[in-house]
């Protein structure tokens, strides 16, 4: 390893491999309601009714798996360590998945049981690899708000239908406040942002695919079936606002639930009246704007590009855990001593007027620095207890979305040599 004098990439230092991500589904109550939506038989009447419009359409009745046994059921649930929705139970009494030809779900293949006690989740660890900086990423809250966790996996999400391209239907037996244990998700590859809400219940799953295609909603392309169940899209749809020139008018058009909002140009912030709910901004200016309006919002990841930053007002926010700074004038971070939630910051683009400061960031976990920067609080004692730091050579030219080209080691950052 070279020493920090003669540094000529970014180092990326993981000095505790067994720190991860940060989940914040983890800090949300559980539902309100413990009791499942779906109904058992009316999910197998249904189940029935499905198939059999599928026949009449398509010309040949899907094959299925033997029925699932009440044992093969219990040991699933053993491993997992959760029962079954009742409705998705009763269709594992009527067969052990299925649907290869023509998936059943909605272009989703029904798992059989042995396969939703083992899958491959290697696209999350990927994408949680620390090089890829998903201290920089939030998971959105889906709708209808807060009836899912905001995680981009849970073990209480048992996934029984797959789409053969990196993402599942599942069961959530863990939702969140507004949500109810048995609710059907969307999840995977393409929803690391968050997952997406279904439906309620198994049950109201199949209600809807039943009631598609009885009004003809639907149709067929070389013997398969797509159904048109006014189903939710992928995540991010209706979750992001983008502006060169933003203001109030322009971000009330993007809609309420906007929850990312990237803008540059920006003179003031009274456009974040607009949108209530971000708690993704990154904001770009070529001035210094009154940051005051950032204190009332749940802004979880923020990203500054400005002339000078004056940090008093996001510090206001309880809600903010990672913290970007990027200014030509020196920062003062000690207004951040009083967020309770900060656990990722990064000032190796900004001068920082009071760097010994960081010392009394006791929750930090992720900081990223200069070399110089590193040096001298190296010369500090009592260093929050930091998993991941990450030095430049200088102060890096920031180039969104492209990230940094991380040269990454499982070592402690070298001590700086003058």
């Amino acid at each position: 390893m070279v020493t920090s004098s003669r540094q000529k990439q970014p180092f990326l230092y993981v000095i505790d491999e067994d720190f991860v991500l940060p989940d914040r589904g983890d800090g949300q109550e559980g539902p309100e309601s413990a009791v499942p939506a779906g109904d058992p038989d009316e999910a197998v009447r249904l189940f029935h009714r499905y198939r059999r419009l599928m026949a009449q359409i398509l010309g040949y009745e899907e094959e299925l798996l033997e029925p699932a046994s009440e044992d093969d059921l219990a040991a699933v649930e053993e491993e997992l360590g959760v029962v079954l929705p009742p409705d998705l139970r009763a269709l594992y009494g009527i067969a052990d998945g299925g649907g290869d030809l023509d998936p059943l779900f909605d272009g989703h293949d029904w798992l059989p049981l042995a396969e939703v006690g083992d899958l491959d989740d290697e696209w999350l660890d990927i994408a949680q690899e620390w090089e890829h900086e998903p201290w920089r990423r939030t998971v959105f809250d889906t709708g209808p708000s807060n009836t899912v966790r905001r995680s981009p996996l849970r073990a209480g999400w048992i996934r029984f239908a797959f789409d053969t391209g990196g993402n599942w239907l599942a069961v959530d037996t863990d939702p969140g406040p507004n949500g109810r244990p048995g609710q059907v998700i969307a999840v995977g590859v393409d929803y690391k942002e968050g997952p997406t809400y279904v439906a309620d219940s198994v049950t109201t799953f199949l209600r809807r695919l039943v009631e598609a295609l009885e009004r003809g909603d639907y149709r067929t392309h070389d013997k398969s079936l797509w159904i048109d169940a006014d189903l939710p899209d992928l995540p991010g749809k209706h979750t992001r606002y983008r502006d060169d020139r933003p203001s109030r008018a322009r971000a009330a058009q993007a809609g309420p639930r906007v929850q990312e909002v990237r803008v540059s140009d920006v003179e003031d912030c009274a456009f974040l009246a607009a949108v209530p709910e971000v708690c993704s901004l990154a904001l770009s200016s070529r001035g210094s704007p009154d940051l005051t309006p950032l204190g009332a919002r749940p802004v979880e990841y923020l990203e500054l590009d400005v002339e000078s930053a004056d940090l008093t007002a996001p510090a206001r926010n309880r809600e903010l855990r990672s913290l970007s700074v990027t200014c030509a004038r020196p920062v003062e971070l000690a207004p951040l001593r009083t967020v309770p939630n900060l656990w990722a910051l990064d000032i190796a683009a900004a001068p920082v007027a009071d760097i010994a400061t960081v010392t009394e960031l006791k929750g930090l976990r992720y900081l990223e620095v200069t070399q110089d920067q590193w040096r001298e609080l190296s010369e500090l004692d009592d260093l929050p207890p930091l998993a991941i730091v990450g030095i430049h050579p200088h102060h890096p030219e920031r180039h969104w979305p492209t990230p940094t080209a991380w040269e990454t080691t499982h070592d402690e950052p070298p001590s700086p040599t003058a």
